[in-house]
């Protein structure tokens, strides 16, 4: 076989390669593989232990879903390439059609020509930036009562809660929680504002974002009448006395307003302090010996030490993060909204216009 018709050959299936990749089917079936995978990642908790997945799920779908890396989709090896599959479908068909629009663009100055190639870029964009956002975003966490103070993670930020409310409705259902939040930098610099839900408190880079609450109690332990520490625990949270590690109090649940439920079960009538008990359970060594619930400021006498549960207080959850890529995934979807507008507004307009001339349809 002579070398040009081999050449020839080998660019017909390099062209074969670039045409299916550039293709619509194969565009379609990655968004559709993609959306599944964030369906996905969006019903199945992300970044638990491996244990949750076995415990929750049970054997045999916690392997699956561990195995398949459900449990951390957007970091998983084949979403990444499924991503980067996109991303090159819609380079070739961005760069291949560049060409078509620009000559159709400037024969009939028509703006609705630009619609789906600013919609394929915008959509290549937000997934870019998207990615991007999933390997350089930073999150941190911390949970505590009003006026505690407290480092963020390896920020070198100092978040202190000022104050903390939760707004309730006539029914007792929550209308919005709101904290009042300081963040000091290590030059000592201070941001002092709110967070709500869905409203954040942006300082020094990061967005500061009321996430939940809960519960938290005093617990003053005593030995032989005389008190040895006093500690702050949350709920799922416990204490042990300094000099007897192996006696623990576990926090297990609060109840505000503390009832019984028709089938007998422990409940809270409403989130006010009306009756305020706590459900705690007596460690040691590891193994349970004993679960009660009692009334704040009750003594609770164990191996010659006396617990007493005081104060309740809520206490509130709040996440701080910062995205580097928020910029450019907020412009991408700019790009992709004002791609849609020309394609399924303007250009539908310009159409009608043309024909309503006499003018023949431009092709792009």
């Amino acid at each position: 076989m002579p070398d040009t018709e081999k050449q020839q050959n080998r660019t017909g299936a390099v062209r074969k390669i670039l045409r299916f990749l550039s293709g619509m089917p194969f565009s379609f079936a990655l968004l559709v593989i993609i959306l599944a995978a964030c369906a996905a990642g969006s019903i199945i908790p992300q970044g638990k232990t491996l244990s949750y997945y076995f415990e929750t799920y049970g054997a045999s779908k916690g392997g699956l879903i561990v195995g398949l890396k459900l449990n951390d989709v957007f970091h998983s090896v084949w979403f990444l390439v499924l991503a980067g599959l996109l991303c090159l479908n819609l380079i070739l068909c961005s760069v291949s059609r560049f060409g078509k629009v620009l000559a159709a663009f400037r024969k009939t100055k028509n703006f609705g020509i630009w619609g789906s190639w600013l919609t394929h870029l915008g959509l290549l964009l937000l997934i870019v930036s998207f990615t991007a956002g999933q390997f350089l975003a930073k999150e941190e966490v911390v949970y505590g009562i009003a006026g505690s103070t407290q480092p963020l993670g390896r920020t070198g930020l100092l978040l202190t809660i000022d104050s903390f409310n939760v707004s309730l409705r006539d029914d007792y259902t929550v209308e919005q929680y709101t904290a009042g939040l300081t963040v000091t930098d290590a030059q000592g610099r201070t941001v002092s504002g709110k967070a709500s839900v869905n409203h954040p408190l942006d300082a020094f880079g990061y967005s500061f974002y009321q996430d939940s609450m809960g519960w938290a109690s005093w617990v003053d332990i005593l030995k032989d009448g005389q008190p040895v520490k006093t500690d702050l625990i949350c709920t799922g949270e416990y204490t042990t006395p300094d000099e007897l590690p192996a006696l623990a109090l576990y926090f297990n649940k609060f109840y505000p307003d503390f009832g019984l439920d028709d089938n007998g079960y422990f409940t809270t009538k409403t989130p006010l302090l009306n009756a305020p008990r706590c459900l705690y359970g007596i460690y040691y060594d590891g193994s349970l010996i004993s679960m009660n619930i009692t009334e704040p400021g009750a003594p609770i006498d164990v191996h010659g030490y006396t617990f007493v549960m005081r104060d309740p207080t809520e206490y509130t959850l709040i996440v701080a993060r910062t995205d580097p890529a928020a910029p450019a995934a907020g412009v991408s979807a700019l790009i992709l909204i004002a791609g849609l507008v020309l394609a399924f507004y303007v250009r539908p307009w310009e159409e009608k216009r043309r024909k309503e001339n006499g003018s023949a349809p431009d092709k792009d």
